[in-house]
């Protein structure tokens, strides 16, 4: 899938880093709002992952978060994630109204809060379960609603490349699908599209799976694409979803053998 606009899907090969749209190829309803986009973003290029007809809307007034609806087709359902920017200092409170609008009960964060001596998410959750987030109260201070968010955190991505063994992340996996029970899942990385894109692909796989289903990995990619730009962000990560669903076919061919 090529740089341009998100319905110019003519082109079949999967492409990487190609996701960069400089400002002045944008026509004047991508530039609307564009200030409000730097403000709530990390990059200093104009590095649009958001696709409009898929965006999260905060709110009623449509108000913006770097977040995107991801529904994939696994058989005889959706599953349905958003895909979001790790939030910043300023974005905190958007990122909770997000999860409290959409009522998700799970939130996974691909990420550590610094690596290799760099911030890449900003602390959003509570020291401690006693303790409240304020901008968490922000948003239900006018409520007498409650909703349980379970805050799952992958600590076992290195710096640079992939996972070197696919296990912790399956489990990983599995714990996020077990705990899962209501709204979207949400998942973040940094930029959120590169390890969330790689997080989702293997999710939706692993279901086809489970339902003996067909499934072709670079399809279940650009589909994620279309819904949210640079999906599966590097070669390595694209090449880690293979290697994750091999092993887990082999796995299974294993226990055949064994109970055959």
């Amino acid at each position: 899938m090529s740089a341009g606009r998100p319905e110019d899907d003519d082109d079949d090969d999967i492409t990487w880093g190609s996701d960069e749209l400089p400002i002045e190829n944008l026509d004047s309803k991508f530039r609307k709002g564009l200030f409000l986009i730097y403000y709530k973003t990390f990059f200093s290029k104009c590095v649009l992952f958001n696709v409009d007809t898929t965006r999260v809307v905060l709110g009623t007034n449509g108000g913006y978060i770097n977040a995107n609806h991801i529904k994939m087709p696994v058989k005889d359902e959706d599953f349905a994630y958003i895909a979001c920017q790790g939030p910043l200092p300023t974005t905190m409170g958007d990122f909770w109204q997000m999860v409290w609008e959409q009522k998700a009960n799970v939130v996974a964060m691909m990420t550590q809060e610094i690596e290799g001596g760099k911030v890449k998410c900003q602390r959003y959750w509570p020291d401690s379960v006693k303790k409240k987030h304020r901008h968490l109260m922000n948003v239900v201070v006018q409520t007498d609603e409650t909703q349980l968010v379970t805050h799952l955190n992958y600590t076992g991505w290195p710096d640079h490349g992939t996972p070197s063994q696919p296990e912790q992340l399956l489990t990983f996996i599995s714990y996020m699908r077990h705990v899962h029970r209501s709204g979207p899942i949400v998942t973040h990385c940094s930029a959120g599209i590169g390890r969330s894109g790689t997080l989702i692909c293997i999710d939706v796989v692993l279901g086809l799976i489970s339902k003996d289903a067909d499934f072709d990995i670079s399809d279940v990619v650009r589909n994620m694409r279309l819904q949210r730009k640079g999906m599966v962000q590097t070669e390595d990560q694209y090449i880690f979803c293979y290697r994750v669903i091999h092993y887990v076919l082999e796995c299974l061919q294993d226990e055949k053998n064994i109970s055959g």
